[in-house]
């Protein structure tokens, strides 16, 4: 692949292109992408509110998360394009596909979460111009986590949480050929690129507060990368997340969030916001079903997803099922805790 540094002077330079945030994969079942919350998150995932740890049944975890987030018929356009330009225009208003998949295994003891994580994500990303680009990207990290967090007094919580980053970074660019028979050549091939020609260790820091307002109210604040660094030319800024949780009765929770800010996230130098909202049952003590859905705003433009996930509790062991509505390869988690 060619230099990364030279493929995101194309991404800075275009108006109208994103990609989801990696930092919002939602790592052991536990996120807004399968019907969760992040600022209410479940305890298990690394990347969730820290002040939310103690939540988590103590005992050791596994988990995979895979499949693609796209903007709406991304694929299909691209698939149509070939070597007629008039096919471009529907692309500049889907300009994005991101591949994910993820593994980890975490240790929940005594409010801390110590977790090892590896996050690979390949995406394409269309760059309208004289010359139409599509830039193809693949971003691993391999991640080493500590979290520790919750109840600091009565109805306050709060957490913080160290990670260690090894990334590795690859882009390639590709001209369209408006005179040949190729157009953008094999777009999905990208989707599946396997190479990196950078890598750099780096330091995150992130935190999180829950305060319970009155009985059954909560108001929960994550902010995320709370040490600003430039990586690759990509802007790492904090981004904090602000959110509201209800008690509907005994067995029943509502949560909304968004982020108060939109910021730049590896492996785009373009910035997004996400909004969530959640439904959490507790059917019984062994079974907890969440349903929800995510807005991530890109560029101006709005994408919703809808999740969901099943928690099925024993005296031993946890297992968490995940789904988000996709077109194609809709994303997928699933999750087993030794307890």
């Amino acid at each position: 692949m060619t230099r990364a540094s030279n493929c995101l002077r194309l991404l800075v330079a275009s108006s109208a292109v994103c990609a989801p945030l990696w930092a919002q994969t939602a790592l052991f079942t536990d996120g807004s992408t399968f019907g969760g919350s992040q600022v209410f998150s479940e305890g298990m995932n690394p990347l969730g509110n820290a002040a939310r740890i103690n939540l988590a049944p103590q005992g050791y975890y596994l988990t995979y998360v895979g499949g693609d987030q796209r903007a709406k018929d991304n694929k299909s356009i691209l698939a149509d394009t070939g070597s007629d330009p008039a096919a471009l225009n529907p692309l500049a208003n889907a300009p994005w596909g991101q591949r994910t998949q993820a593994y980890g295994f975490a240790a929940i003891k005594n409010s801390y979460n110590l977790a090892l994580t590896r996050e690979e994500l390949n995406g394409v990303l269309y760059v309208p111009g004289a010359t139409p680009v599509l830039v193809g990207s693949r971003a691993v990290v391999d991640r080493l986590s500590l979290g520790g967090g919750g109840p600091i007094q009565s109805g306050f919580e709060g957490g913080m949480s160290v990670r260690v980053e090894n990334w590795a970074m690859g882009q390639q660019s590709v001209a369209y050929n408006s005179f040949g028979q190729a157009g953008f050549g094999n777009p999905e091939g990208q989707m599946s690129a396997t190479g990196t020609t950078e890598r750099t260790l780096t330091l995150g820091v992130d935190g999180g507060l829950v305060f319970e307002v009155a009985q059954g109210v909560r108001l929960g604040l994550t902010g995320t990368q709370l040490n600003p660094k430039s990586l690759w030319g990509v802007n790492l800024k904090p981004q904090f997340r602000a959110g509201l949780q209800i008690d509907l009765g005994p067995m029943t929770k509502l949560s909304v969030e968004s982020d108060i800010n939109a910021v730049e996230k590896m492996p785009f130098a373009v910035t997004q916001q996400t909004a969530a909202a959640s439904l959490r049952f507790a059917v019984s003590p062994a079974v907890t079903f969440l349903v929800g859905g995510e807005q991530k705003k890109i560029d101006g433009q709005a994408v919703t997803l809808a999740g969901a996930s099943l928690q099925i509790h024993t005296s031993s062991v946890l297992l968490v099922f995940g789904f988000q509505a996709g077109q194609d390869n809709p994303m997928k988690s699933a999750t087993v805790g030794f307890l």
